[in-house]
């Protein structure tokens, strides 16, 4: 057997939390709903493990719980080979083509029992992603690979038999060299080592939609709460991690329960993957070992992958109608952790979202939420994820806490298990949150079935001073296709602020505010609870920035050492930038630039290319020995910045520069290439020995939603 780390852990009961949103009390004390179903088929799955074959060997028995007919089909890999199906001790004829087993006539009458016997062995080789520098596209786009170090095996790679259209329940044993140790979903019977391998012993119920399985020489650690048993899977080099992410797994769970209604599996496991992943199983998160190792991990990624339990797992995406699940997991759990912590943290992350927004997608690689499907790229990440999460607060902030809440726990309840799409969360705000049916059908058609946000500015501003105080009056303006929206407009003076609510559903709607008090600043949407385009001078430049931008042209300068032009390739690459070609500073011509945005590798030479290189207003200074950034000096502790500008020459053009010290060792500066795209919301980061040293965000002092009365009125 493999070692076991094993600790007993009685679950703190959140003392006097409970949940606490804006004052209202919730619970999640009720009973699923009974869906009504056939009984299921019956799998027992035999597989074996051959890493040093990178082959999988399978034996399936299949009960059928009825007759399935003449016709049938069944689904494993294309790669599959030795391909035999039986019934009882005869050879059944079928046909095999494409990854469908194709039987024309099914032996027996349809009042018989069946049971079929299948067996087939496949090679599973897809090539795991080499030193990789973007990860956009979860899973690097791998399916199903086998290797000595484990196994790693998506649904959608075919490796166990499917049957469309007919729940099955099954009982899964896989077999591996002594100390590989096999991971799926459902409910643990057993490891034990046993004639010089290890067995693995599994059963999976019927709910569970897909079936990945994952395998390594894992030390495996457990945790008894009481209620839901919670494990981790780890490479003996990990195994001191356990504890924290045991406990950080039972806290997140006994959130959730209290937040959306009970655990719906058996188990929880954190297991560890041999490349970079993250993805979540129904009943585990497969985590890869240089995502593990991050201390944060068990705080943010950790809590997200749970959260899929009851949503994408728990209640299944519709596909045809567009992936909902990762924008109501990012809210329920990223978002609303910041909120946990405090109104700025939460108030920082939705601008954080308009943000990367307007930057990555806003500029033309929009599209609307009904047709996103999974993460492939920044702009399909801050879409499907970003956009979609403040959607659900949008609609959070109409209904109220307690009416949003019961919603979820509502669809939950009704809706575990099966396929639910933006529609039916529209029918549960509407039955069950008391939202109006003619505003909710308009709010989802703008938010759910278009592309693009709304872009709002403050227009024709008057302000008068009478006997009895001041006037203020003014317009609240969108460009394009009119929302329909509510928009909070403040107006700040020396006695407080006053509020209103705008409604706002043509072009432009009025207000007017009346004060004894002298105006000071009148701002629309102040704490960002409306989701919009930014105006250009709200956008401060990012690394986002960067990767957002369609029209790149890269230069190598030739004060960067030799050999680091391919570290620069590898930063573009990273960046969503690979097709950038790099370009010699001797060799740029003025047309290279012109009304382009433009990325430095070193200090230019030039001064027809360092005017590219504002140091005002953001105090950028740069010498052979070091660098500083608005008062964060790199000179003695970094050797590495990498800082983006707005151009003020070239309106709407950006600058940015990756600039290495002088004598800095390339593995370094490399490493903090690498890690470059993983400040998307910064203007600048610096790097000492590839660790991250400081970083900053430019600060945006105007908006078209902000009117400073200054001086005379």
């Amino acid at each position: 057997m493999n070692p076991v780390i094993t600790k007993v852990y009685r679950m703190h009961r959140l003392r006097a939390f409970v949940f606490v949103l804006t004052g209202a009390i919730l619970t999640a004390a009720f009973a699923f709903s009974p869906v009504e179903a056939s009984p299921p088929d019956r799998h027992r799955l035999l597989v074996q493990l051959r890493p040093q074959e990178k082959t999988l060997a399978v034996r399936d028995e299949i009960q059928f719980s009825s007759h399935p007919g003449d016709g049938l089909s069944i689904h494993i890999t294309p790669k599959a080979r030795r391909v035999s199906l039986r019934a009882g001790v005869s050879e059944l004829p079928h046909s095999f083509q494409a990854g469908q087993i194709f039987i024309p006539q099914t032996p027996g009458s349809p009042a018989d029992p069946l049971t079929l016997s299948l067996s087939y062995e496949a090679v599973f080789d897809d090539p795991l992603p080499d030193d990789p520098v973007s990860f956009d596209n979860p899973g690097f786009g791998v399916t199903g690979t086998i290797v000595p170090e484990g196994a790693f095996l998506l649904a959608g790679s075919g490796w166990y038999p499917r049957i469309a259209g007919r729940s099955a329940s099954v009982y899964l044993e896989v077999s591996a060299p002594r100390g590989i140790t096999a991971v799926t979903s459902g409910r643990l019977i057993r490891h034990e080592d046993l004639d010089g391998r290890t067995l693995s012993v599994w059963e999976i119920e019927p709910t569970v939609e897909g079936l990945a399985l994952s395998a390594g020489p894992y030390v495996r650690g457990s945790l008894e709460t009481g209620k839901v048993p919670v494990y981790t899977y780890f490479f003996p080099q990990s195994a001191r991690l356990s504890g924290r992410y045991l406990e950080a797994t039972a806290s997140h769970l006994e959130f959730f329960e209290l937040l959306h209604g009970p655990y719906a599996f058996s188990k929880f496991s954190v297991v560890e993957n041999f490349f970079p992943t993250g993805y979540g199983f129904p009943s585990y998160t497969l985590l890869g070992t240089s995502v593990l190792s991050l201390p944060f991990i068990p705080d943010t990624s950790l809590r997200h992958e749970v959260a899929h339990s009851w949503w994408g797992n728990g209640v299944l995406v519709a596909p045809e109608s567009g992936n909902w699940c990762e924008g109501l997991t990012t809210y329920v759990s990223d978002y609303l952790s910041q909120e946990r912590s405090s109104p700025e943290e939460a108030l920082l992350y939705r601008r954080q979202i308009l943000q990367e927004y307007a930057s990555l997608a806003g500029s033309g690689e929009d599209f609307p939420l009904s047709r996103f499907l999974g993460r492939t790229s920044p702009s399909t990440r801050v879409v499907g994820y970003g956009k979609s999460a403040f959607v659900f607060h949008m609609i959070r902030r109409r209904l109220g806490d307690e009416r949003f809440w019961k919603s979820l726990q509502r669809i939950y309840g009704d809706r575990l298990f099966q396929e639910t799409s933006w529609d039916d969360f529209r029918k549960a705000f509407t039955e069950t949150g008391g939202w109006d049916p003619r505003e909710a059908a308009r709010f989802f058609d703008q938010w759910i079935q278009q592309a693009g946000a709304p872009r709002l500015e403050i227009q024709n501003v008057h302000i008068k001073e009478g006997d009895a105080g001041w006037l203020v009056e003014g317009s609240l303006v969108q460009a394009g296709k009119p929302y329909a929206l509510r928009v909070p407009v403040h107006l700040e003076s020396g006695g407080g602020t006053e509020r209103q609510t705008i409604r706002l559903e043509g072009s432009s709607a009025s207000f007017s505010f009346n004060t004894p008090n002298r105006p000071e600043r009148l701002v629309a949407d102040p704490e960002t609870h409306v989701f919009r385009h930014l105006a250009p001078q709200e956008i401060p430049a990012t690394v986002n920035s960067i990767k957002g931008s369609r029209d790149l042209v890269a230069v190598l300068a030739a004060s960067a050492d030799s050999g680091f032009e391919s570290i620069f390739g590898l930063l573009l690459e990273s960046l969503n930038q690979g097709r950038a070609a790099v370009v010699q500073e001797d060799r740029v011509k003025p047309s290279d630039i012109q009304g382009r945005d433009v990325i430095f590798f070193g200090r230019p030479r030039p001064a027809t290319l360092q005017w590219l290189l504002p140091s005002k207003p953001n105090g950028i200074r740069l010498s052979a020995d070091g660098f500083s950034y608005d008062g964060a000096a790199g000179e003695g502790s970094g050797d590495s910045l990498f800082a983006v500008f707005k151009d003020p020459e070239r309106k709407g053009r950006l600058s940015a520069i990756f600039y290495p010290l002088e004598g800095a060792a390339s593995d370094s500066v490399a490493t903090a290439a690498r890690k470059i795209t993983h400040y998307g919301k910064f203007s600048a980061v610096s790097f000492a020995d590839g660790t991250n040293c400081s970083k900053t965000i430019w600060p945006v002092t105007e908006s078209p939603l902000i009117v400073n009365f200054k001086g005379p009125l």
